[in-house]
This record gives C-alpha cells, sequence and structure tokens, in this order.
C-alpha cells in the first residue's frame, strides 16, 4: 500500500501541474484527493493509535467506494492517472483491491478482534 501511494502521489502531482496550467481545476482538485486520501491511508495503516486507525478506515473506505462511483458516473473529472479513474482500470484494478484489503486488514488486525479470537 506505501509502495502504491508513492507511485499515485508522484503521479498526481505532476497530472494535477500539468491539469492546473491548462486549466483544468476541477479535475487536479479530484487527483490531489484521491492522491491524499492513500497517503492518508497508508500513514493510517501503518501506525497502530486509535486516531490513526480511525483516518485509516476513513480514507480506505473513501478508497473503495469513489473508484465506482468514478465509473457509474462521468469520468470527466477524474484524470487517467488517478487511481479512482474507472475503478482503478489504469492500474489494472489494483488500487480498488488494495483499498477492500486494507479494509479487511484493518477489521481483522482490530485490538478488539484480536481479543475476541485469542480468548480475552
Amino acid at each position: 500500500l506505501c509502495v502504491g501511494a508513492a507511485i499515485f502521489a508522484w503521479r498526481g502531482i505532476v497530472a494535477s501541474t500539468e491539469q492546473f496550467t491548462t486549466g483544468e481545476i476541477g479535475t487536479g482538485v479530484v487527483t490531489l484527493a484521491a492522491v491524499s486520501t492513500w497517503v492518508a491511508g497508508a500513514v493510517g495503516i501503518l501506525h497502530n493509535g486509535r486516531r490513526m486507525r480511525l483516518l485509516a478506515w476513513v480514507m480506505w473506505s473513501i478508497n473503495a467506494v469513489l473508484p465506482f462511483a468514478s465509473s457509474v458516473f462521468d469520468d470527466a473529472l477524474v484524470a487517467y492517472v488517478s487511481p479512482w479513474f474507472s475503478a482503478g482500470a489504469t492500474y489494472f484494478y489494483l488500487p480498488t483491491i488494495g483499498a477492500i484489503l486494507a479494509l479487511i486488514w484493518l477489521g481483522w488486525s482490530s485490538p478488539s478482534q484480536i481479543a475476541t479470537r485469542n480468548g480475552g
């Protein structure tokens, strides 16, 4: 997830800079939002604090839902390099699969779930 966040950050910053210079402000903002949610989700999943886990839940939920929303609605505001473009089709759907796996991991590695599984 961290490698994906780094790749999306680089490609997203380059693409949004180009979009801002060509006057496509909306697309640039959506691209930066996608990059921000990926980076914040990656940081949140690495940290085991309560607030960071909550941040990770929110960010990965956004990353699991918005790619499908962008594929259902018009892709005009979503750049081709964005992990949200057509449900992650640019990257062979790995961003969407990664977001779903991150949510599964957050549920599995929850301290309350671990205590329940261990009989505590």
